[in-house]
């Protein structure tokens, strides 16, 4: 009996030992993962409006990327007179894009006058007064 006792705990220790092993494996690959992230660059995405005009019923807006990179119209978002912010997928039907030094324009009908606009994309916004 005692050496059945020896051989399960030997069986039992190469588990464990297998075990933890794995888990080093898993842990030091999350940890390089983690790093690239890190390493990586913010891109350079700089929406702005470029004017706001308001007529008839209908706001345009006219925005553009000064930034160095391309960045997908629904992850822009416009809102006016303090509203929530919308994708400008919403107001916009061109390109999935804007490229960078691209000007486009979107439109949506309005209730009232607005007279504040305000487009963001990636942590940088952009106001202006509508005309």
């Amino acid at each position: 009996m005692g050496g059945s006792s020896s051989v399960g705990a030997l069986i039992v220790g190469t588990v464990f030992l297998s075990i933890f092993a794995h888990a080093m494996v898993l842990a030091i690959g999350n940890m390089e993962r983690m790093s690239s992230i890190e390493d990586r660059e913010d891109p350079d995405i700089k929406i702005q409006i470029v004017n706001a005009t308001f007529t008839s019923g209908t706001l345009y807006v006219n925005i553009t990327n000064a930034g160095t990179d391309s960045v997908p119209v629904d992850e822009i978002f416009l809102s006016y007179e303090g509203g929530t912010p919308r994708n400008f997928s919403n107001f916009y039907t061109g390109s999935d894009y804007l490229f960078p030094g691209e000007t486009v324009m979107g439109s949506t009908s309005v209730s009232g006058t607005p007279t504040r606009a305000y487009v963001a994309s990636h942590g940088v916004g952009f106001g202006a007064t509508i005309q």
